[in-house]
């Protein structure tokens, strides 16, 4: 197909045009589904769907949904009906040139548990395009855990998209890390639609050099007792560039449901641009909203302790990096995935 021109991570109220963060303007040019390997456990049935069936908005917007129909991409869905305890995984390797999308679907029946983990990678100088759309329906009282990890070329533009939907006292938990590529874009939303439902967001990035790391996350409350937690945090370095939107929308009829955003972003060099835009919109009176964002640097102090023990400051940068991302791994459930990610934190390959 030809290049597209998209508008994505638009913000569900704009805010002052000025700003330049309703949304962002891009282009994407897609030959066809990327390559990947799956492990499907037992208890997880698959299929391939000439067109999507899950109907949930995502976080990037419809613009992404139009590029997967026009690219007439298949559609692979997981079933977890009840329990399951090993991880279903994904590996996507992108090689130099890419211009490659994946749709995929999840879905749990009622009282049913599954964790996806989905690994992108790319050699480092890889460029091109690549993304993924990844929408979840959850039955009552289910629990699905998605982990995405990403380790791009610094030529790469990247999409992903993530859609979720929830029904009575089901719960979504994500976890990302956002640990390279040139030009990357995430959204997520949840429509928290039943009572008691819930969404857990934990994302951690690492950008260096010009990387740009432009995010869109929703809470979408729609029932009772619904609860959000979308937690950011990350670190900047030479002339990265990283604006994240995060929005808690309370629809008139979500009694007593409550949210919950925070970032926390540590700048480590003079040259970072770092935009954050935290939003509540209420349409319910009976409802708690909370949200913040820490930014700073290191501590003075702290720095002279390191060095005066003999550690080189530009190693105590990295030090204090790792750490920031590490916090966020350490929360991967799947104890393969999360071997596999600190090892690559302390200097190891994409093939490790």
């Amino acid at each position: 197909m030809d290049s597209m021109e998209m508008k994505v991570n638009r913000l569900p109220a704009p805010t002052w045009n000025w700003l330049r963060m309703n949304g962002t303007e891009t282009a994407a040019r897609v030959g066809g589904e990327g390559a990947f390997a799956a492990e499907v456990p037992a208890g997880v049935a698959d299929e391939t769907l000439p067109a999507p069936s899950l109907r949930c908005a995502s976080g990037m917007g419809p613009d992404v949904e139009r590029l997967v129909e026009e690219a007439a991409l298949p559609v692979r869905r997981y079933a977890a009906a009840g329990k399951v305890d090993e991880a279903l995984r994904f590996s996507f390797d992108y090689a130099d040139g890419a211009a490659a999308f994946n749709a995929v679907e999840l879905e749990t029946g009622e009282g049913g548990e599954l964790t996806a983990v989905m690994d992108f990678r790319s050699a480092p100088g890889a460029a091109g395009f690549a993304g993924a759309q990844t929408k979840m329906a959850l039955g009552r009282n289910s629990l699905l855990r998605l982990v995405q990890i990403q380790r791009l070329g610094g030529g790469l533009t990247f999409f992903n998209d993530v859609g979720a939907r929830c029904a009575d006292g089901a719960r979504v938990e994500l976890i990302q890390l956002a640990l390279g590529g040139g030009n990357v874009f995430m959204g997520a939303q949840c429509a928290l639609e039943g009572r008691r439902s819930a969404l857990k967001a934990d994302v951690g990035y690492l950008l260096r050099g010009t990387e740009r790391l432009d995010m869109n996350y929703t809470a979408l409350h729609e029932g009772r007792r619904t609860q959000s937690e979308i937690n950011a945090s990350g670190v900047l370095r030479e002339k990265a560039f990283k604006l994240f939107r995060g929005t808690i929308d309370f629809r008139r009829g979500a009694a007593q449901a409550s949210g919950d955003e925070k970032e926390d972003v540590l700048l480590l060099d003079d040259g970072v641009v770092n935009r954050t835009i935290p939003l509540i919109l209420c349409g319910e009176d009976d409802v708690t909203g909370n949200h913040g964002a820490t930014i700073g640097r290191l501590d003075d102090r702290l720095l002279f302790y390191l060095e005066s023990r003999g550690l080189p400051r530009d190693d105590a940068y990295e030090m204090m990096a790792r750490a920031r991302v590490a916090a966020v791994a350490a929360k991967i459930p799947d104890e393969t995935t999360r071997r596999g990610v600190e090892r690559w934190l302390n200097g190891g390959t994409n093939d490790e």
